[in-house]
């Protein structure tokens, strides 16, 4: 009768002890466990499966356990959540699909297409609209002029950027007056602003880099026959090429592509086609009975103010989300593609942010650029500290979030510089004390989810008591 080993297992990694009845022949003990000192290494030996099938091993002969975490600890070093991820995803999808059924429901089918269309062209303010877009026109070219008359030395550099200063300012200014004046057709309204600041930040940067190529120290350096010198991209054709162009920072001469790349440029077109119609539909049939449905209330305690905001949150954000896919992915790409333009980073990994300042350095790059190259940049070469430079960017990036919201909707408050001067604070705390951790990601998502119905919720309360008067 074959004796019964008894194993002794240290974790030190020494080997197994056999005790044994006297005078009893034993064979070699089959393989075992190895220890280590710690816990999170601990893992069974691995058995040789020619091993197993010998007839002297018996499978209770072998050690069932061993000392291991549990993979949801943090220190298993188990890294797979993909199953988890699903979930969540299949969860979200659940749940917005109910919420989606029962609008139906409670409402039935809000959503008009022709409404999209009709007030483009029966709005009786159709023509400031059109001035608007005229004067963008005007600025375009005058800051052309400025530029040639700097190149052939008719005004002094002093002269020009008082001239560059004032087109600016009346690209500005004076658009924004005649949308708060008249009050178009809130999304065309939306579209000429929204196009508005983007020529403004377009000719800063057209009039600083022409500036710096008219200062800089020359060199005897012929370039390559292919690109462009100063003053040879002083015209009309290199000036609308950059105004077209996916990017807010000029340059000379930008990376090009060798073509067009048919297929991409269809898809991108379909995406756009489609995620449009999305969002509006949407925005018709989810955004607009809440809203409505909040302030046609008698209920205005703030637990009921709260709920609504957070059963905006959702859907919000949904459209949030689609309007990024549309313009930074899209339309970008189709601008891009059609332009040849090469430099496609129109965004990084913003959803991976855990800071704030990570966050608006990543989710819109041509913005992000701007900034850098003629905000902080400047100002830190003029001895500013990088705290005060960045706070420098966080204010002009709340005067612009202020034109956007408020210009359009014909009610400056201020909510939007506002939220955008509060994003200080809270980006250097997460900077400090929680960049590079989950949590510093869940205050990231938790700003944009709660942040943007929050702000909705009293731009329209603003415009409902602001035209109560026309109803």
């Amino acid at each position: 009768m074959a004796g019964l080993v008894r194993r002794s297992e240290s974790y030190s990694g020494s080997v197994a002890e056999k005790s044994v009845s006297p005078g009893i022949q034993t064979a070699e003990a089959p393989a075992v466990l190895r220890r280590s000192s710690s816990a999170t290494e601990l893992l069974p030996a691995k058995l040789d499966d020619a091993k197993l099938k010998e007839p002297d091993t018996h499978h209770l002969d072998q050690s069932a356990h061993a000392v291991r975490d549990s993979l949801l600890h943090s220190g298993s070093g188990f890294e797979d959540f993909r199953g988890l991820y699903n979930l969540a995803l299949l969860a979200l999808i659940v749940s917005n699909l109910r919420m989606a059924l029962e609008n139906i429901s409670k409402y039935g089918i809000l959503v008009h297409p022709i409404q999209w269309v009709v007030p483009f062209f029966t709005d009786p303010h159709g023509v400031p609209v059109l001035a608007v877009w005229g004067i963008m026109g005007l600025c375009i070219f005058a800051a052309l002029g400025i530029e040639k008359l700097a190149a052939r030395k008719t005004c002094s550099a002093t002269v020009a950027l008082w001239l560059h200063v004032i087109n600016s300012a009346i690209l500005l200014i004076v658009p924004s007056a005649i949308l708060l004046y008249y009050h178009p057709f809130l999304l065309a309204s939306f579209i000429a602003i929204f196009e508005n600041v983007i020529v403004w930040m377009k000719l800063v940067s057209y009039a600083h880099v022409n500036h710096w190529c008219r200062t800089k120290p020359r060199d005897n350096e012929e370039p390559p026959k292919d690109l462009v010198r100063y003053p040879q991209n002083l015209n009309s054709r290199d000036l609308l090429y950059f105004i077209a162009a996916p990017t807010l920072c000029y340059e000379l001469n930008f990376p090009r592509v060798p073509k067009i790349r048919k297929r991409f440029l269809i898809r991108r077109c379909l995406e756009f086609v489609f995620f449009f119609i999305l969002v509006v539909s949407l925005g018709q049939q989810w955004i607009l009975p809440t809203v409505n449905n909040t302030f046609k209330s008698e209920h205005n305690s703030l637990v009921f103010m709260l709920e609504r905001t957070l059963k905006l949150a959702m859907p919000n954000f949904c459209i949030w989300l689609l309007l990024f896919y549309m313009f930074f992915h899209a339309w970008l790409n189709i601008t891009g593609e059609l332009l040849r333009f090469g430099d496609r980073q129109f965004y990084r990994d913003w959803w991976n942010a855990t800071s704030i300042f990570w966050f608006w350095r990543n989710w819109n790059i041509p913005v992000h650029k701007w900034a850098v190259r003629h905000v902080f940049r400047p100002l830190v070469s003029h001895g500013y500290t990088r705290l005060q430079s960045q706070i420098a960017v966080f204010l002009l990036s709340a005067i612009f979030h202020e034109v956007l919201v408020g210009v359009p909707l014909g009610i400056p408050r201020l909510w939007s510089f506002l939220a955008m001067l509060t994003q200080v604070p809270l980006a250097v705390v997460t900077e400090r004390y929680l960049k590079g951790t989950q949590y510093g990601n869940v205050v990231m998502w938790a700003s944009l989810l709660l942040g943007q119905p929050t702000a909705i919720m009293l731009y329209v309360k603003a415009y409902i008591d602001a035209h109560a008067d026309d109803s």
